[in-house]
């Protein structure tokens, strides 16, 4: 019932009909229907009123309306009522809205309320329509809960973070810290996903209890959590936190019968003294995390200007990636590859450098993270791919020799499902051996392991292809895909090669690895060898092949031929 459908047409007897059908209608109604004078004082109360708010009538009649509202909202409903009545106009009437009312037990529940407002003798009298809206009202804190908390930790998630930063005072100072777990793709991939959500629950545990009681702590997804600290502007202070995090969480975790090893980077953001805005402080901690990541993980690292700006200088080459192929800005080189038996040269490694037409020729640690998450990943892959076996065909139509080259692959290229026919393609087109390919995949690639490229890798092989591990030893993947992969050589990394001729231990794993392959019917190439001592130290311990500055520098396709037509390298032996 509208105020406009109670405001008196005609005369006294005309309006004195209408209220008497308006109050039997709704004398009887489910709906509470409650009415109210000019000086706010109850005058009818219905059934429905009284089962919604437990009071009788005769408890109520002549009582202020504002009984049924909670205290402490009282005095602002007087006061709506007031100018109502001093203003002729009611600002609610004619629309549902929700409000807290208050049962005759003391209890609090929301309720939608229609007012509606008319005059009898000059007078303003008011009429509210009610109805109980808990089960409303529950479901949508229900909602509001889920949009804001991580339902796996039970930690607020991003959202709330956000709202969180939002009504931070924001001219006060703060720090950010993000933080994301090292190997946890690792264990999604070998232990199941399972058993990564059992960790991602105890990691928010730990965090927990290490987070300062100022402090709020949210996931934010995946195996990325933050924590910000409110009111706080000393650095120590958040270095201490950050480093407690980074201890805690090196401890194992007792997950599936077994111990889980993680670790841990850790990106920092202070505000300044004038206020930040949100995305911004997100963004510098986000760089930060960055950094930390790149530099090995398991660190810490705060925020510094030079970051935002090689974040700028990241985002233009991402977009510049996209049209460097089509305007001829990549090249090749080829870093050969040693016999250590016969010193003579038997491969090369095809090493994309990108000749930007600003920046000069880049190398691949400013740009590879770059193409591999771009979407220009594939198509320079499948191009790396033709090139190479191009040079490797004149190689041998010039020098006479089948010399084998190797190509990385982008894991788009393994996703994709078009690797076996642009490989046998490339073959086909430049009348190779199969055997003069090699294809090198790295633990990044190892990782987005699945069904679908193994079938590829494992036709290749069948074909004569090589299939080599690169970097082996440095990764969680290493050991446990071993088998899931068709190899047909390891790479080992110069990390455990430059070392080799005067460190015990480093001698030691190269050994092992060198054995492990031979048990697996795989050849072994050692890289970074720059000198005759680590040469002689990898003869000694039975390493096949070496790569490195002792052998040559990247160089392009032409010197790489007239290293090959030199009188002392002969065909190698079958």
């Amino acid at each position: 019932m509208c105020a406009e459908e109670l405001i008196p047409a005609g005369g006294q007897r005309d309006t004195d009909i209408q209220m008497s059908r308006y109050e039997r209608m709704l004398a009887s109604s489910d709906t509470a229907a409650v009415c109210a004078g000019s000086d706010n004082l109850i005058i009818s109360w219905n059934s429905g009123a009284e089962k919604l708010f437990g009071f009788a009538e005769s408890q109520v009649l002549g009582r202020p309306l504002s009984l049924i509202i909670p205290p402490k909202h009282r005095a602002a409903h007087d006061a709506g009522l007031a100018r109502a009545a001093r203003s002729g106009e009611a600002r609610l009437a004619g629309h549902w809205v929700e409000i807290i009312a208050q049962h005759a037990d003391g209890r609090e529940f929301p309720v939608d309320l229609a007012l509606s407002m008319w005059f009898e003798s000059g007078q303003p009298m008011f009429g509210a329509l009610l109805r109980d809206v808990t089960d409303r009202y529950d479901a949508k804190r229900r909602l509001e809960h889920l949009a804001h908390c991580d339902t796996l930790t039970a930690l607020p998630n991003r959202n709330a973070l956000y709202a969180k930063l939002a009504s931070t005072n924001r001219q006060s100072p703060c720090a950010l810290v993000l933080l994301d777990l090292d190997g946890f793709k690792h264990v999604n991939d070998t232990l199941g996903h399972s058993v990564g959500d059992l960790l991602l629950a105890q990691v928010a545990l730990r965090l927990s209890r290490l987070t300062p009681a100022e402090g709020y702590l949210a996931r934010l997804g995946g195996d990325e959590f933050a924590v910000l600290l409110p009111e706080c502007e000393d650095p120590l202070v958040v270095d201490a936190v950050a480093s407690g995090f980074i201890r805690d969480l090196q401890a194992p975790f007792e997950l599936a019968d077994q111990s889980v090893f993680v670790g841990a980077s850790i990106g920092i953001a202070m505000s300044s003294d004038k206020p930040f805005a949100v995305d911004q402080l997100i963004s510098r901690a986000d760089m930060a995390l960055y950094s930390a990541k790149g530099e090995g993980g398991n660190r810490r690292t705060f925020f510094t200007k030079n970051m935002q700006t090689d974040a700028e200088r990241r985002h233009r080459l991402s977009v510049e990636l996209r049209h460097a192929l089509a305007n001829r800005e990549f090249q090749l080189l080829y870093q050969p590859q040693v016999s250590l038996l016969t010193k003579e040269v038997t491969g090369a490694e095809a090493l994309l450098r990108w000749r930007h037409p600003t920046h000069g020729l880049l190398l691949p640690s400013e740009f590879i993270g770059l193409l591999e998450e771009s979407i220009a990943a594939e198509e320079v892959g499948d191009w790396v791919i033709r090139e190479a076996c191009g040079a490797a065909a004149e190689w041998k139509r010039l020098a006479g020799r089948d010399v084998q080259v190797g190509v990385n692959l982008f894991s788009a290229q393994l996703r994709s499902g078009r690797l076996f026919d642009v490989v046998s393609s490339a073959i086909k087109d430049q009348l190779l051996s199969s055997k003069q390919l090699e294809l090198e995949i790295t633990e990044t690639t190892v990782l987005s392991y699945n069904s679908q490229s193994t079938k590829a890798l494992r036709q290749l092989k069948k074909l004569g292809v090589g299939i080599a591990f690169d970097d082996f030893g440095t990764g969680f993947a290493s050991l446990s895909l071993l088998q899931k992969y068709p190899l047909t050589r390891l790479k080992i990394d110069r990390s455990f090669v430059a070392r080799i001729h005067r460190k015990t231990g480093d001698a030691a794993i190269v050994g092992a690895i060198i054995q492990m392959a031979k048990a697996f019917g795989l050849s072994v190439i050692a890289e970074g060898v720059e000198n005759a001592s680590q040469e002689v130290a990898l003869t000694h311990l039975e390493c096949d092949s070496a790569q490195g500055f002792k052998y040559g520098h990247p160089m392009s396709k032409a010197a790489m031929l007239d290293l090959l037509m030199k009188p002392g390298q002969r065909p190698p032996r079958n």
